[in-house]
């Protein structure tokens, strides 16, 4: 899931920043995995994720219900949330554990986050990916306080101007902190930008008033 891996900010800002991708094997384990992920989504459900949504139908923040991420999921389908704290992400994969559903589960956190919910949980990671940062003409890139913001969308479906417009938004009273998030959210349709982590961002910029 290296689309999630290139969020960017301080550890302190990523540490209640949790993606989790479930998704079954084209070809080798999609067939009837419908129920087995139903039943994920309803750990997932009762938990109680940041954001949840999926290319088919979009996100809580258009508008769309759990219940109608259920009901269009294609023949193969997937689940992807987001979670604002390591006790609920600790949970979640704590009750899929108990499911055994042999489905591929995959998380992405602060490192050390992750694997302490592994430990406790005694689960070995089949696999590690890291983020090596961005290389190149990064001159060209947006300010360090947009990139923060819009790389929670790991398709790029986020626009930098957006994230400007909601800035400059919420400096002027014009926006909480939390519309600015609930704005910027609306285009990553696969449901991993964390709110609650984008309306701490947008917060700090009240005391420039």
């Amino acid at each position: 899931m290296t689309h999630s891996l290139h969020r960017r900010g301080s550890a302190c800002s990523l540490k209640d920043d949790f993606v989790i991708l479930v998704t079954p094997a084209v070809h080798i384990n999609h067939k009837g995995s419908g129920d087995k992920l139903w039943k994920i989504l309803d750990i997932i459900t009762e938990v109680g994720p940041n954001n949840i949504g999926s290319y088919e139908t979009g996100t809580i923040y258009t508008g769309i219900t759990i219940d109608e991420i259920r009901a269009n999921m294609p023949e193969t389908p997937r689940v992807r949330c987001c979670f604002d704290s390591k006790e609920k992400m600790h949970e979640v994969i704590r009750r899929i554990k108990e499911e055994d559903l042999g489905l591929s589960i995959t998380i992405s956190g602060v490192n050390e986050e992750v694997l302490d919910i592994c430990q406790d949980l005694d689960i070995q990671p089949h696999s590690v990916n890291y983020s090596l940062g961005l290389h190149g003409a990064t001159e060209l890139l947006p300010p360090e306080e947009v990139l923060e913001i819009l790389t929670m969308c790991g398709h790029g479906m986020i626009s930098k101007d957006l994230v400007k417009k909601a800035i400059d938004e919420v400096k002027r009273g014009k926006k909480t902190p939390y519309d600015a998030a609930v704005m910027v959210a609306q285009p990553c349709v696969c449901g991993i930008f964390n709110v609650s982590r984008a309306e701490k961002l947008f917060s700090k910029y009240i005391e420039t008033q």
